[in-house]
């Protein structure tokens, strides 16, 4: 059964009423632009990101880096990136070899981990489109939620069972996740603008895109198994697209 009422209470109240030290002290979530789609090596991967003070706070002339080990040797590396203006960063990644890369940003506060990269072989090229996965496959879409809760900094401040990692635990300022659900129409507004539902809470308008929104929702939304029922790709942008009509 669906507990709209009842996050949108602990949303509000929980994050705009809990004064703990962690609140006082310095910590930040970096924010990805998007996530990325073919990571080859020794070729260019140009990311870019938000930085906020509590989630909420914009902040500027940092100079965080992004680190990244490779599973299997161990290599290292890490990059500065360049501020170019309110709070967006830039950086250029060069993974020198093939294989599973942990990265991090280094930003603000305790490192923040970023989805496990698979970085194709130098010189291999990227999967068409048409040999890549459908986009309305509720597994695929479930998983691109899991890496979206983690790249957009959800994991963060909401703890959820399936975003857990070695040397890191969220903060926990916000709701535990791990077995919430809630009606789609409802988190396509929350997610795409949540001071419209709640004008007081702490939670930024991350800029999501429709398909984002979407992909974050099946996460949510699923089974324990990780399974989600099928849905029609684009229902959360015509969703919100008809709201703005309607007004």
């Amino acid at each position: 059964m669906f507990r709209k009422p009842l996050i949108l209470a602990l949303l509000v109240t929980g994050l705009l009423l809990m004064i703990s030290p962690v609140l006082a002290g310095g910590w930040s979530v970096a924010t990805l632009d998007s996530l990325p789609a073919c990571v080859v090596a020794e070729e260019p991967l140009e990311i870019g990101f938000m930085v906020r003070q509590h989630g909420v706070h914009i902040l500027d002339e940092l100079k965080p880096l992004i680190a990244a080990d490779h599973d299997e040797s161990g290599e290292q590396f890490r990059v500065e990136a360049v501020a170019d203006g309110d709070g967006h960063y830039t950086a250029e990644l060069v993974f020198p070899v093939e294989g599973q890369w942990d990265w991090r940003f280094q930003a603000f506060g305790p490192d923040q981990p970023l989805p496990v990269l698979t970085v194709l072989p130098a010189g291999e090229s990227c999967p068409d489109e048409s040999e890549a996965a459908e986009e309305d496959d509720p597994a695929v879409l479930v998983e691109q939620g899991l890496a979206l809760f983690v790249a957009k900094g959800c994991v963060v401040c909401h703890q959820h069972d399936a975003a857990a990692f070695d040397a890191f635990e969220s903060i926990n300022v916000g709701p535990e996740l791990t077995d919430y659900q809630s009606e789609p129409d409802f988190l396509c507004r929350w997610l795409d603008n949540p001071t419209a539902l709640a004008a007081k809470t702490m939670m930024p308008d991350l800029g999501l895109s429709g398909t984002e929104i979407e992909s974050l929702i099946m996460f949510l939304n699923a089974t324990e198994d990780m399974e989600a029922e099928t849905v029609t790709p684009g229902w959360c942008g015509d969703l919100l697209a008809s709201a703005v009509t309607d007004h």
